[in-house]
């Protein structure tokens, strides 16, 4: 088991379980909170920054939401009989179904829990049916969705239906359960999610693999719980992100392997975005939370180490491109858990599916002992380099000069990832439970943090909320084998608050790069992906528009940047 948090510092861990426990006894109290590390003392302010931290002081919360998530990539294994067989958030409680009856960490109870189950076989029904019988349940509503079933509704043709079966037969089924305190909440019947996200065509059509979608159900809060008329809907949605085009991004020696893996995720982060779109999903009082394997990965450059995730959330320009023309509010991706690099970021893939990784960053076999804080077990990224470059005769770097054809460029690229696991050796491989083919070994499969939980919101609604984490972060299964994954868990406090405890600056419009690329017509009823305008982006540098956006004025200060409470005040 193990929690990732947000700062590279190794002693802010207990300062992000101690600030989060505060802030949730006094809900209308101060919102700033003091990091302890051994460098610096920071003033932080929850969910990136506040332009004037003193307007957080007389705020109120008007609503608050404890949102549990669990996802878990069962790797199509046939290892597991029954729900019964997955373990609990986080490794703790005897069984799977503590994601909807433990408490959080401060001691309240859970308002709702979401968990999403990837490339799975098994089969949910007779479990829900045995939870929703009980006499006694703190959650007593469970809504199920399957994304086969999903697609068997909107498919045209028996035939394509018949396909989608058997590849959910061969490759595994994305499916969610959402439960929920039916006294508090109650579904939007009228704002469910569906989508089919392309991993491969043949002859130009896109091939049935129903795993590689998303799906989603929508919560409102009913009016008794809430203090103002504003009330937040919930949109809770379960995904599996394509990976052929993050990977051959990743082998193409012809490109910029970072670009080329942040625009394939891009253009799905758009197809998501569009549908909820279609779906009034995107309006002043919507957030939705996407779950599940996003398919992110390690992208090494020379000595440079970055995550593909990361690095699109923190690029404006793409940020734009991928709402560009749909017709939203002004509003941008955002991970629930802020990292300050790739290093920090917690592994969650790639591991061997029998043996457990057994500590993190100073790994001690046999090691389990309760008094272990949360965050003290946990394998990052940057655990990964660090120790391979430790036991490197010399630093890594790719070589620079020119060789002779595009494969040899590749081959070098893809010897960099394979050295460096090389590098890290066999004792270390096997204590952290890494998988490492040499023979049959390919970039995409480097570790990485794959698993994660991202939103979107519009910048007015954003800046009423604040997303605290009473675990410190993401928490990691590593005990539950069975898959190259490894189950991830959130804990997330969300309050809503009556005044703007943030001002968010909106992003610049791109500009079109290729004529008329923005203004191709969509087929109508078309499942295929929306990347007119990010295709474009591939072929050039990007820009972005001279003029001011109707917004209003524009800096050109990064997320991180932004981050610092002192450069945003100014």
């Amino acid at each position: 088991m193990g929690a990732s948090s947000s700062s590279s510092s190794g002693d802010c861990r207990p300062w992000s379980m101690n600030c989060c426990a505060e802030s949730a006894q006094t809900a209308n109290g101060p919102l700033e909170c003091i990091t302890e590390g051994p460098e610096v003392d920071r003033v932080v302010i929850p969910w990136v920054h506040s332009r004037n931290p003193t307007e957080t002081r007389s705020a109120t919360a008007l609503e608050q939401y404890r949102i549990r998530f669990y996802s878990y990539n069962m790797g199509n294994s046939s290892e597991f009989g029954s729900v019964d067989e997955l373990q609990g958030p986080g490794g703790r409680g005897v069984s799977f179904g503590t994601s909807f009856t433990d408490r959080f960490a401060d001691g309240e109870n859970c308002d709702v829990s979401f968990a999403t189950f990837v490339e799975t076989r098994l089969n949910f029904s007779d479990w829900v049916a045995k939870y929703l019988s009980r006499s006694s349940k703190q959650l007593d509503s469970l809504l199920m969705q399957n994304a086969r079933r999903e697609g068997v509704k909107s498919n045209y043709t028996r035939m394509r239906s018949f396909v989608e079966g058997l590849a959910a037969t061969y490759n595994g089924n994305l499916k969610s359960m959402l439960a929920f305190q039916s006294s508090d909440f109650e579904e939007d019947i009228n704002a469910s999610l569906f989508g089919r996200l392309t991993e491969r065509k043949l002859g130009g059509v896109p091939v049935p693999n129903p795993k590689k979608s998303f799906i989603g159900r929508s919560l409102v809060a009913k009016k008794e719980r809430i203090k103002s008329q504003r009330g937040v809907r919930l949109c809770l949605v379960g995904a599996h992100f394509p990976i052929s085009q993050v990977a051959s991004a990743l082998e193409d020696p012809e490109k910029d392997p970072l670009e080329g893996a942040k625009i394939a995720l891009a253009k799905t982060l758009r197809t998501v975005l569009r549908k909820a779109s279609q779906r009034n999903l995107t309006d002043d009082q919507t957030i939705i939370f996407v779950q599940g394997d996003i398919n992110s990965r390690t992208v090494l450059r020379g000595a440079e180490v970055k995550d593909a995730l990361l690095e699109l959330l923190d690029d404006d320009s793409l940020q734009s491109a991928i709402q560009q023309e749909l017709d939203l509010p002004s509003g941008r991706w955002r991970e629930v858990v802020p990292h300050e690099s790739a290093h920090d970021l917690p592994v969650t893939y790639k591991f061997r599916d029998k043996m457990q990784c057994q500590t993190g960053n100073s790994p001690t076999p046999g090691s389990g002992s309760k008094d272990v804080q949360a965050g003290d077990q946990y394998l990052t990224v940057g655990d990964v380099i660090s120790k391979a470059r430790l036991r490197s005769a010399s630093a890594p770097e790719i070589q620079k000069t020119p060789t002779s054809s595009s494969r040899s460029r590749a081959r070098d690229a893809e010897s960099y990832y394979k050295r460096t696991l090389t590098d890290l050796g066999q004792e270390w491989l096997d204590r952290w439970g890494v998988a490492f083919k040499k023979h049959d070994f390919r970039p995409f499969r480097f570790p990485a943090a794959a698993d994660r939980v991202i939103c979107w919101c519009s910048d007015e609604l954003y800046d009423h909320l604040s997303l605290d984490l009473p675990r410190g972060g993401y928490e990691v299964t590593h005990s539950q084998l069975g898959s190259d994954h490894r189950p991830v868990t959130l804990e997330v406090v969300m309050r809503v608050w009556s005044e703007r405890i943030r001002s968010s600056i909106p992003l610049k419009p791109v500009r079109s790069y290729t004529e008329g690329a923005l203004s191709e017509p969509e087929e109508p009823m078309s499942e295929v992906e929306d990347e007119d305008l990010l295709d474009s982006l591939e072929a050039s540098p990007r820009t972005v528009a001279s003029s001011p956006p109707a917004f209003g004025e524009i800096h050109s200060l990064s997320r991180r940047q932004l981050s610092d409470p002192c450069i945003a005040n100014s």
